[in-house]
């Protein structure tokens, strides 16, 4: 259960997200955040010591909340080919949907001129792909996949599931209907166990 306090640094996350993916960093102030908050900018100040820390503590806190919620589809079922393709699905799903998109713009839109981008990389996106990578070296141990690098295969999963990420990216892309979704998943996990699987 959570303390006042931690509800408290949670919901200045979340009102502190939507200011930024809806005015961007630059335009967003501390001030216009604790007064959506409701409260004084040094009630944020006891919580982070800039916008800058505020903006990589919110943009780790919901990225973990989606990375939990699509990571546990690699791990409900003893179907190796089933939990991927339910796993490939839900990513993509993700990948197309609004809010992980805009944050990710407002990552981008800090990475030239600041280390937050990067931190962002390292200790949210980058480190979800290495708990994938665990996952896929598991499947190897258990037979299901050849012994190759989990490194690798997780490399090229991702890009195989982010190859619209570009195009969502800056506003070209569609929001994929049911039967788009598990088409293009079905693509994706042939291809990687045509080169990874054990039971071709």
């Amino acid at each position: 259960m959570r303390t006042k306090s931690e509800a408290r640094r949670a919901a200045i996350m979340s009102v502190a997200l939507d200011v930024f993916r809806e005015v961007g960093f630059d335009a967003a102030s501390m001030s216009q955040i604790a007064a959506r908050v409701g409260g004084s900018k040094a009630t944020l100040y006891n919580y982070f010591s800039s916008k800058e820390e505020l903006l990589l503590a919110a943009m780790l806190h919901s990225g973990d909340k989606y990375a939990q919620e699509v990571l546990q589809l690699l791990l409900e079922s003893d179907n190796f080919p089933t939990q991927l393709h339910r796993f490939v699905v839900s990513l993509l799903k993700l990948i197309g949907s609004s809010e992980p998109i805009e944050i990710l713009r407002v990552a981008i839109s800090v990475g030239g001129t600041s280390d937050i981008g990067r931190q962002f990389y390292e200790l949210g996106t980058h480190s979800v792909w290495i708990e994938i990578a665990k996952v896929l070296r598991n499947e190897v141990n258990k037979g299901n996949l050849h012994n190759s690098d989990p490194d690798q295969m997780a490399m090229l999963l991702r890009s195989l599931c982010e190859s619209e990420l570009i195009r969502n990216l800056l506003g070209a892309g569609r929001v994929m209907d049911d039967k788009e979704l598990e088409r293009k998943a079905g693509c994706i996990v042939d291809i990687f166990l045509r080169l990874y699987g054990t039971a071709q």
